[in-house]
């Protein structure tokens, strides 16, 4: 008989993803915190990371991504493209970054990378399929009067968006790495070697 085990795992992270997205994930949006993307993807992050050390068969990061868009779109009433866009390409990059380099760190920290890399860019993506490319155009603007403000002025958009994009991708490379020592000390606590 085959071991179940990795897919009752998958499961398991997968559904504590998606009610974390639904209960905590609703409040930081509600409440207008700042880096809420960036937040929630910490928390997918911990998620994804901790099973595929624990369970370390490719494929478990996929489906605790598809049980996590499930949940959340029971849970929000409705197809919302960001959020499922978000917890699938999270999902995605993870599993692809923790297949290429055998589950060991250096997959949680480039998963971690491409994760949250992704959010700026999908913020943008979601603000032109919405609201066009005035409203893109705008958004740019705003992004060089900022950066003018805090005396960064002659940046061009693209070199602001690159900025912000490495730099939320060094914030999930760091919690790809804090992930993978919290699973760790689970396995640790568990009685397995880590």
């Amino acid at each position: 008989m085959r071991d179940a085990r990795p897919w009752t795992y998958a499961a398991l992270f997968g559904t504590l993803w998606g009610a974390l997205e639904a209960t905590l994930g609703t409040a930081v949006y509600l409440g207008k915190l700042p880096l809420r993307g960036t937040i929630m993807g910490l928390v997918g992050l911990l998620c994804l990371v901790c099973l595929r050390r624990l369970q370390p068969r490719p494929g478990v990061c996929l489906l605790a991504g598809v049980v996590a868009v499930f949940l959340k779109v029971f849970t929000l009433g409705g197809l919302y493209p960001g959020p499922i866009i978000g917890i699938a390409v999270q999902a995605l990059a993870v599993e692809i970054a923790m297949t290429g380099s055998g589950g060991r760190a250096v997959g949680a920290a480039v998963g971690g990378f491409f994760a949250l890399a992704t959010n700026p860019l999908q913020r943008l993506g979601m603000m032109w399929v919405v609201s066009g490319s005035e409203a893109v155009g705008s958004y740019l603007r705003l992004l060089e009067e900022a950066a003018a403000g805090v005396g960064l002025g002659g940046l061009r958009p693209a070199v602001i968006i690159g900025a912000i994009v490495v730099a939320t991708g060094l914030v999930g490379a760091a919690g790809g790495l804090w992930a993978w020592r919290v699973a760790g000390r689970v396995m640790r606590r568990l009685g397995e070697r880590p």
